[in-house]
């Protein structure tokens, strides 16, 4: 309780700081024409949106480095960034203001996006990740994710568990959002479809005291391997209350919720399997290493914050290399970058995978956008590893 508690302040306090630098990062640029890009980020508002803030933070690196670099095709790029605090009404009211500001796209930080995907998606504004679990990238040809979507990802969490040699699946899944909940029956659905039957699924609550009565029953139930659907803080706390009742489960997790102190925890140090939207941060390639350099060097130390830092901060960097992409294919120097102009470009995308940190990207106009591959990794001896060559399985 005083950890979450703890984590809160912290999140409260970054994402107030996030929006006093809002100015200085959506500034006009002087000469040339600009690349207005919107942000909506649940930034605060509750202890589960602190994990958000290192999101928000990626994309202003990715940004920054862009215009080091002379802006894309030499347009730079404005960030213009709106924080919708866990308020429906304060979601739709953000992307409002982003729609009358003509910004050319979206990036979706937000827990929120399904109360304004409809107004974005009229407006014929183009959005990019970071959330491609979310329902409207399933359903919306202007939601382009940068990963595995959401329909995809359960039978991923299924296939990851079947190469860990499990036997059954038990599901530990937030309470705290309804879209964990429709994740029972679609985690159920997938594992029916690929011959692993999900024996033991329950809500959990990140502010709950213990988790031994749901380690017991999983126990009981001879559940093999356990996916929890929470933030780090709470696998982390399963994990060492399971391993308290001698109950040492498989452990599957959704790669977005990692944390690099998982690595160490009890209970998760040796048998952990990970499913990751996009190629993990802790990968030894030259794409994640250009990522640190520009985090580290624009916000020192927050890689380092196991307590925020959560492998959905490089989903935000991989969401501004797409629409970099986008833009370069769409508004050559010259041009004005405008929504249509970005829309065509992300359309224009074939397998692209950002220097390998994606899987293959292919959007086609005019048709929702599901992307059905993902990364592996596993946790053994305390040390997280890519698996598979830091190639991708597809269902």
């Amino acid at each position: 309780m005083t950890k979450m508690r703890k984590l809160a302040t912290i999140a409260g306090a970054l994402a107030l700081a996030v929006v006093a630098g809002c100015s200085s990062t959506a500034s006009k640029s002087a000469g040339g024409d600009t690349v207005s890009v919107g942000v909506i980020c649940s930034c605060s508002g509750g202890s589960m949106t602190g994990f958000d803030v290192p999101v928000q933070d990626a994309v202003r690196a990715w940004a920054d480095t862009a215009n080091a670099a002379g802006g894309i095709n030499g347009h730079k790029v404005e960030l213009v960034l709106k924080d919708d605090g866990m308020n429906p009404g304060s979601a739709l009211s953000a992307a409002k203001s982003l729609i009358t500001a003509k910004v050319a796209a979206v990036v979706d930080i937000s827990i929120l996006d399904q109360s304004w995907s409809s107004a974005v998606e009229a407006a014929k504004i183009p959005v990019v990740g970071v959330l491609s679990n979310n329902k409207p990238f399933e359903t919306s040809p202007y939601f382009f994710p940068e990963g595995q979507t959401g329909d995809k990802i359960h039978q991923a969490i299924v296939g990851v568990a079947k190469q860990a040699g499990a036997a059954n699946l038990g599901f530990l899944y937030c309470a705290e959002a309804p879209v964990c909940a429709e994740s029972a029956t679609k985690l159920t659905d997938a594992g029916k479809e690929h011959g692993l039957p999900v024996t033991y699924n329950t809500k959990i609550s990140a502010t709950a005291p213990n988790y031994t009565a749901q380690c017991v029953a999983a126990q009981q139930q001879g559940v093999s391997a356990l996916y929890i659907g929470s933030t780090p803080a709470v696998i982390a706390h399963v994990a060492e209350d399971c391993a308290r009742q001698n109950y040492h489960p498989i452990y599957v997790i959704q790669g977005a919720a990692y944390a690099s102190n998982l690595a160490a925890a009890p209970g998760l140090s040796e048998n952990t399997w990970i499913q990751f939207s996009s190629l993990p941060f802790f990968a030894d390639s030259p794409a994640v290493q250009r990522f640190n350099t520009a985090m580290d060097a624009k916000f020192p130390g927050v890689r380092q914050d196991s307590n925020i830092f959560i492998h959905n901060a490089i989903m935000g960097w991989v969401s501004g290399q797409v629409l970099e992409q986008a833009v370069r294919n769409g508004a050559p120097a010259g041009t004005a970058v405008t929504s249509d102009t970005v829309v065509k470009g992300l359309e224009s995308l074939r397998d692209f995978t950002a220097d390998g940190l994606a899987p293959p990207l292919t959007f086609t106009a005019g048709q929702p956008h599901h992307i059905d591959c993902w990364f592996t990794a596993r946790v053994q001896g305390g040390t997280p590893q890519v698996l598979n060559d830091g190639k991708t399985t597809c269902a």
